[in-house]
Formats: C-alpha cells, sequence, structure tokens
C-alpha cells in the first residue's frame, strides 16, 4: 500500500480563491447597459424593476477633482452605488439620490451604478464638477453609510421637517489625500467651511413630476440654488448638521446645502432632496389620505368661516352671537392644545374635546353677557383673541426666524406682550375695538375655511402657533412660507372683507349707543316698568 501524501497548501489556498471568484461571478448582476451623462447636462433614464444600469459621466476636464452626481425621480425609490454589486456600504436608496466620485489623475471619465426597485422608474441624472480649490460635501460623513454622502437625509412629521447631512471636507488635487476630518480646529481644517440651507417650493397645487423636475434643476448648482432658492439660515461647521423646517402638507418643497470655504471663497452643493410631506399616490398627482380625519377639520372650519363672515359684516349688532364665536375660539384652542401635548388621546377623542369645550366656553360667555351685561369685560377677552391673532401675524413673518424666538421663554414672553397690548390700547374705545376684532378675525376664519381645500399656506398663521403650543420641538423650526397666486387672492380676499366688514358695521352703529342693554337687562327694565305703572292696591269704589 502506498502512503497518501496531503495536498500543498497553496494549492488548496488556490482552489478556494478560484471557486469563490467563480461564486462572485455568478451573482455578479446582468450587464443591462450603460448611460452617457455629460457634466452639466441632466438626462432622463428609464429602468424597469429590479433593472440596473451602469452610468458613465463624461467630458470631464483636468480641472476637476470630484464629481457630484445627482438622481432623482418622482415618487419611486432609486439606488445608487459606487460598486456593480450594490453593496450595502457603497449604496444609498431615496428618490433623491447622490453620489460623490472622486476623480483619479488621468481620469476623463468617471462610473457609478443605478438600480430600480421593485416598480419601474423614469430618473434624471445630473453631474456637476468641482475643482481641488471646491469643498467636498459629505466627505467627513461618521453618521450615514457612504463613505462620502453629498445627501440630504430628510424625516418629516406633520409638525416640523428635519434635514441631515454629512459634514464636508477640504478639496484636494488628484491623487493627493484628503486631510484628515477630526485632527485640528483651526484655520486651515475643514472647520472653517460653513453651511447653507435654502428651500424652494414648487408651484401650488402641482404635484406632476415635470414641476418636481423643473424645481430639482433650479437647486441643483451653487448659482441656480441663489438664483431660486430661499435661504433659510447659516452655519458653522462647530453647529449640529440637522436643521429643522415646516411642514406644509400637499405643498412641494425641496431643500438644499451650499458649502463655503471662506479661505478659497470656493462652494459647492449637496444633492437636493424634495419632500410634499404626504405619501404620493401611485400616479404622483395627489397625496394618498390615511385616514379620515381630514374631513372632520373641513367641516369645522367651513362652519366657523361661515359663522365668521356673519360676524365680519354685522357682529357688533349681534352681541351674543359674537361671544359665543369668540368663546369656542378661546376654550377650543385651550382645550385641544392642553390634551394633545398631555394626552396620548387618537385624533377623534381630542377634537370632540375641542368641539365640547369650544361649545362649552361659548355658551359661558355668552351667558356672562345675557345675564350680567359686563360689556366691557366682555370686549376686553375678544381684544385678547384680536392681539393673539396680531402676534400669529407677526411671528408668521421671517421675524420668528430670529435666535433669539428659538427660545420658548423668549418668545413666550414676546407674544404674551403683544396679545396684551392690542386690547390695552384699543380698550378706551370699545366700540372701534370690538368692531375690528369682529372684522379681523370673522374674516380670517373665511381664510382659514377656503384655505382648508386649496392648500394655502395662510392656514398656517395660526397652525404655527398651535404646532409651537403642542409639541416642544417645533421651537427649532425655521419658518418660511410659500406665497404664491393662491396666497396673493386670498390675502386680497382678507384685506377686502376686513376693510368692508369693518366700514359696514362703523356705519350700521351710527346713532346707536356703544353697546345695548343685554336681553336679560331688557327683561327686567321691561318688567320694572310695568310693575311701576300697575297699582298694587286699589282704591275700592264708595
Amino acid at each position: 500500500m502506498g502512503t497518501g501524501r496531503s495536498l500543498p497548501w497553496s494549492l488548496l489556498l488556490s482552489a478556494a480563491l478560484l471557486t469563490s471568484a467563480r461564486c462572485l461571478g455568478s451573482q455578479q448582476p446582468p450587464d443591462t447597459g450603460h448611460v452617457k451623462v455629460p457634466l452639466l447636462e441632466p438626462v432622463s433614464v428609464y429602468l424597469e424593476p429590479n433593472e440596473h444600469k451602469r452610468v458613465v459621466i463624461t467630458n470631464i476636464t483636468r480641472l476637476a477633482a470630484s464629481v457630484v452626481a445627482q438622481v432623482y425621480s418622482h415618487v419611486q425609490n432609486v439606488t445608487v452605488s459606487l460598486s456593480r454589486y450594490f453593496s450595502v456600504d457603497s449604496s444609498y436608496t431615496s428618490s433623491s439620490a447622490g453620489v460623490v466620485l472622486i476623480l483619479n489623475p488621468d481620469a476623463a471619465k468617471a462610473t457609478f451604478y443605478i438600480k430600480a426597485g421593485e416598480e419601474e422608474v423614469l430618473a434624471t441624472v445630473f453631474a456637476l464638477p468641482y475643482a481641488a480649490q471646491d469643498p467636498v460635501p459629505g466627505a467627513c460623513n461618521l453618521e450615514f453609510i457612504l463613505d462620502n454622502d453629498p445627501n440630504l437625509h430628510l424625516t418629516y412629521n406633520v409638525y416640523e421637517t428635519a434635514v441631515s447631512f454629512a459634514p464636508a471636507n477640504l478639496g484636494t488635487d488628484r491623487g493627493t489625500s484628503p486631510p484628515a476630518c477630526d485632527v485640528g480646529t483651526d484655520g486651515h481644517t475643514r472647520w472653517r467651511l460653513t453651511y447653507e440651507l435654502y428651500q424652494y417650493f414648487l408651484p401650488e397645487n402641482d404635484l406632476s413630476d415635470k414641476s418636481l423636475s423643473d424645481g430639482m434643476s433650479k437647486m441643483s448648482s451653487v448659482q441656480s440654488i441663489m438664483g431660486n432658492g430661499m435661504k433659510i439660515t447659516t452655519i458653522p461647521s462647530s453647529q449640529k448638521t440637522k436643521l429643522y423646517g415646516n411642514s406644509y402638507v400637499g405643498i412641494g418643497v425641496i431643500y438644499n446645502v451650499i458649502v463655503r470655504d471662506p479661505l478659497m471663497k470656493t462652494s459647492a452643493a449637496y444633492a437636493p432632496v424634495s419632500t410634499y410631506t404626504c405619501d404620493l399616490s401611485t400616479k404622483g398627482y395627489e397625496c394618498k389620505q390615511s385616514d379620515g380625519n381630514l374631513i372632520y377639520v373641513q367641516v369645522l372650519c367651513t362652519v366657523i368661516g361661515i359663522y365668521g363672515l356673519l360676524l365680519c359684516l354685522a357682529g357688533h349688532r349681534l352681541f351674543e352671537a359674537e361671544f359665543l364665536f369668540f368663546g369656542f375660539l378661546i376654550f377650543g384652542f385651550m382645550s385641544f392644545v392642553l390634551v394633545t401635548r398631555y394626552s396620548a388621546l387618537d385624533f377623534i377623542r381630542r377634537f370632540a374635546i375641542l368641539v365640547g369645550g369650544g361649545l362649552c366656553g361659548g355658551l359661558l360667555l355668552s351667558l356672562v353677557r345675557w345675564r350680567f351685561d359686563l360689556p366691557l369685560v366682555c370686549v376686553a377677552i375678544v381684544g385678547l383673541v384680536l392681539g393673539f391673532l396680531v402676534a400669529a401675524i407677526i411671528f408668521f413673518t421671517p421675524l420668528s426666524n430670529f435666535s433669539i424666538f428659538h427660545n420658548d421663554l423668549n418668545f413666550g414672553m414676546v407674544y404674551a406682550f403683544i396679545t396684551l397690548v392690542i386690547p390695552t390700547v384699543l380698550l378706551p374705545f370699545p366700540k372701534t375695538l370690538n368692531i375690528i376684532a369682529c372684522a379681523l378675525v370673522g374674516s380670517y376664519a373665511v381664510v382659514v375655511a377656503v384655505g382648508m381645500y386649496v392648500y394655502s399656506s395662510l392656514t398656517y398663521i395660526i397652525l404655527n402657533i398651535i404646532k409651537r403650543a403642542v409639541d416642544p420641538d417645533f421651537a427649532m423650526v425655521y419658518i418660511n412660507a410659500p406665497f404664491q397666486r393662491t396666497e396673493y387672492v386670498l390675502t386680497f380676499v382678507w384685506v377686502f372683507l376686513f376693510v368692508n366688514g369693518a366700514v359696514l358695521q362703523f356705519i350700521l352703529a351710527r346713532n346707536r349707543s356703544t353697546f345695548p342693554p343685554s336681553l336679560y337687562q331688557k327683561w327686567r327694565r321691561r318688567n320694572a316698568t310695568v310693575g311701576e305703572r300697575t297699582p298694587l292696591l286699589q282704591t275700592p269704589e264708595i
């Protein structure tokens, strides 16, 4: 018998490597072609379900040291990757995705890969070159998946939209190692970089893919962002790279960030991201309603709007009806805020408490007026609602974005001051105060009722205050509202109703007492007069 001889370790290792290579080759995605994308030219790419393509960036000059490629679609997600195998650590999936391509010394082209999900996708690819002196977006990423992550990571709820991004790094020449991200904080490191957050609102009531594509092209490069976007704020590298914007349900918003190098006077743009603060339908032309709660709000706002129109035109003649309205607003607001912030009840129960609390408060204020008269007390309460609305209008402007008002104490003190100063100044003129309150608040109720059906940002004048009251995180939100055709029309209607309603009420109040006695007081006087005319004892006839 011959003795067995063991195989050399080198032979075993070679066989193992060969087997692994064959396995990898069998797992390699099928080559479905490639797409050439010239720099600075958007290219549309159609992908079948689960199809992937190789994207080749062309026309790269020697001056470019890196390329930021942006891929975006309307509804469906797209996966971008630096690897043809779409490994987890080199891929990113979103409807707005981007990658940074660091160029080799002799590279005239750059390559990355895109893949569709379970649905077909029509995506747009856009590539921007950056020189060695330009910052590299997301190149100091320590939080997200990609090593160089130029994406804005967006999350939202009904209150605010959070935008997070990875810090950038200083640019370098081709073939040169980038500087360390966290070694030193002096002016020769990435800590000198600053970040500017921009916002762009899509056309009102237009959720089409064309509208989104046009908007994304306006928010892709540094020059187009500055020309079309609305600057929200600027933050240094020492501040956390997470910013908050307001959530406008059903209104398309695009965010992007420009990173600037103040020493080299250069800049670069991240990959833009869009949101409608809702889940779009499959066709992408409307927001999907996850529940039927909206109908309750629409009915309530419609009733309040009709009631407000009546008060806008004749509120000073209908005192009991006026105080029922303002009492409903005060107690309804307080009830909803308290139960939303300090309980876990569902929307239907909170809505029922709002209506119930508002009706009880309105009836209580009307009864106070009916039984005790007290016109100045009731008008002072009405004046508080007027001051509250005026304060809300003031904080609807960019004034609210000053850092001092991100502190709840500062915000609350200034808001309370404005709310109190309005009735204090006008209370010596009670008729004027009452008429202005009825006209302004009533006309705004009409605007809110219309805005519930056409997605107007004017409804957020009061919604922002409700959000701030029920959500502690809303203090960090930067408020910039879209002001487009719908807002201009509704603003005109609001001013028209306010002016004409106030004038009409002053005309109707001519030659009348400032505050006629209440119905109860009239009843008492009438009974007293009848009692005085009727003798208690009649003289007997002789």
